[in-house]
């Protein structure tokens, strides 16, 4: 099994670090072998950006991602930039609060309207990150919500943690509407 995970989006918007989570949930929690890398333009803010993880049950040998099994677009500049660097079959999770998809096949959650709703506009990764737990393979709730404790001080952990969780339930409810679809990628990522 290898998964080829890309997150897409803005400098700002905690790209790299849900990849980083994603990596480290998988890697020590999970037990793969994985690979996590990053890009991102010359501005430390809005300019574009881009995280890889590539998860595997055997060495990985080659840590790029050339077609992703699975893409995460933050926002509209990231969704357009990459969303032709995916697999037919990949499952695609949009930012639905700012991306606009061209296809009908996404799952789409309101990230930033969530985070907002929350009053933390700063946690659309952590929202977004819930929702990929629920989405994708041999991924368990617990362990990236672990990783998320290890990762923050208490006082920004539990904003962090109702934040994925918010993610992981929208996600949920998308999942159960579309199982046989869901299902059939599942499969065919994990095979």
């Amino acid at each position: 099994m290898r998964i080829n995970v890309r997150f897409a989006g803005a400098g700002g918007q905690g790209v790299i670090l849900a990849s980083v989570l994603l990596a480290k949930a998988y890697g020590l929690g999970e037990d793969y072998y994985i690979s996590q890398t990053q890009s991102y333009g010359p501005e430390a803010r809005g300019g574009a950006c881009k995280a890889e993880v590539v998860i595997s049950d055997k060495e990985i040998d080659y840590m790029k991602v050339d077609e992703a099994d699975v893409f995460v677009a933050m926002n509209q500049v990231g969704y357009d930039k990459f969303i032709d660097t995916v697999k037919p079959d990949a499952m695609i999770l949009i930012n639905s609060t700012l991306v606009k998809a061209d296809r009908d096949d996404v799952y789409a959650v309101p990230g930033t309207e969530i985070a907002e709703d929350m009053g933390k506009p700063f946690v659309v990764n952590m929202v977004m990150l819930g929702a990929l737990t629920k989405l994708i393979p041999k991924l368990h709730y617990p362990k990236v919500n672990d990783e998320i404790k290890e990762n923050f001080v208490a006082s920004l952990a539990g904003t962090n943690i109702d934040a994925y969780n918010a993610g992981f339930d929208a996600m949920k409810e998308l999942v159960e509407k579309r199982k046989d679809e869901w299902q059939e990628q599942y499969d065919e990522i994990v095979k």
